[in-house]
C-alpha cells in the first residue's frame, strides 16, 4: 500500500536530498548490476541504430553502469536533480558532461539529441507531470532518435517511504497502458514495452519496472 507524503512535503526536493544523501550507497548497490537491465537496453542504441553521437542520460546518479556504458559510446550529456550525485558523476564518468537540474525542468534546444534515456529517474517524478516531460523528450529527439525510459508497473499517484537506503524517498507513477499511450501522445512510436523485473533491486526486494523503448517518427 503507498504511503502519502507528509503534509506540505515538496517531493523533487525528497528525490534531490535523499540522493545527497544515499549517492555513495546507491551506486555501490547499482554497480552489482544484478540483471544487466540497463546494459541490455543500450543495446538498442549500440546495435542497428546508426549513427548515434550525441546521447542524453536523464537522471544519470553518480555515475552507474549505465552511464559509464553510454559514455564508451557517445557523447553523453547527464541531468539529475542531486547535486551530491553529480559531483560523483564527474569523477566517475569523466568524459561526461553534467548538469545539476530537475528533468522536469531542464530545457534543451529541439532535435539536439540522438538518443534519450531515464533510467529509474521518471519514476520519481510528480506522475501529472510525467506527460509534459515526454513531450519535452520527444522534441529533444532527433527524427528517427530513440529514447529507452523505465516506468512504474503500478499506478501510484503518490508513494513515500521516510527510510529508503537510509534516507526518505519519493515515487510516483502511471500503470502500463497508461505509460504507452503517454509516450505515443508524444509522437514516440514504440518499438519494444516489457515489464521486467529486477530481482535484487538496491534495497533487496525484487521489484517490477515497465521498460519502454520508442523512437521519435520521421517528419514529427
Amino acid at each position: 500500500m503507498p504511503n502519502p507524503l507528509p503534509p506540505g512535503a515538496d517531493p523533487r526536493q525528497i528525490v534531490a536530498d535523499g540522493y545527497d544523501a544515499i549517492g555513495k550507497t546507491y551506486l555501490r548497490e547499482a554497480r552489482k548490476d544484478h540483471d544487466g537491465l540497463r546494459e541490455q537496453y543500450i543495446g538498442y542504441l549500440t546495435e542497428g541504430f546508426s549513427g548515434c553521437s550525441e546521447v542524453l542520460d536523464l537522471g544519470c546518479g553518480a555515475g552507474d553502469p549505465g552511464t559509464v556504458m553510454l559514455s564508451i559510446y557517445f557523447d553523453v550529456t547527464g541531468v539529475d536533480i542531486s547535486s551530491g550525485q553529480i559531483e560523483l558523476a564527474k569523477e566517475h564518468v569523466p568524459a561526461g558532461e553534467f548538469i545539476v537540474a530537475d528533468i522536469a525542468e531542464v530545457e534543451f534546444p529541439p532535435d539536439n539529441f540522438d538518443a534519450i534515456t531515464a533510467f529509474y529517474s521518471i519514476i520519481h517524478v510528480p506522475r501529472e507531470l510525467q506527460p509534459g516531460l515526454i513531450e519535452k523528450i520527444s522534441t529533444w529527439l532527433r527524427p528517427g532518435g530513440r529514447f529507452i525510459g523505465t516506468f512504474h508497473s503500478g499506478a501510484s499517484a503518490e508513494d513515500y517511504d521516510p527510510n529508503w537506503l537510509g534516507a526518505p524517498m519519493y515515487w510516483s507513477g502511471y500503470g502500463p497502458e497508461d505509460n504507452r499511450l503517454m509516450v505515443e501522445a508524444a509522437g514516440l512510436r514504440i518499438i519494444s514495452a516489457r515489464n521486467e523485473t529486477v530481482e535484487f533491486d538496491v534495497d533487496g526486494t525484487p521489484t517490477t519496472f515497465q521498460w519502454i523503448v520508442a523512437e521519435k517518427v520521421l517528419g514529427e
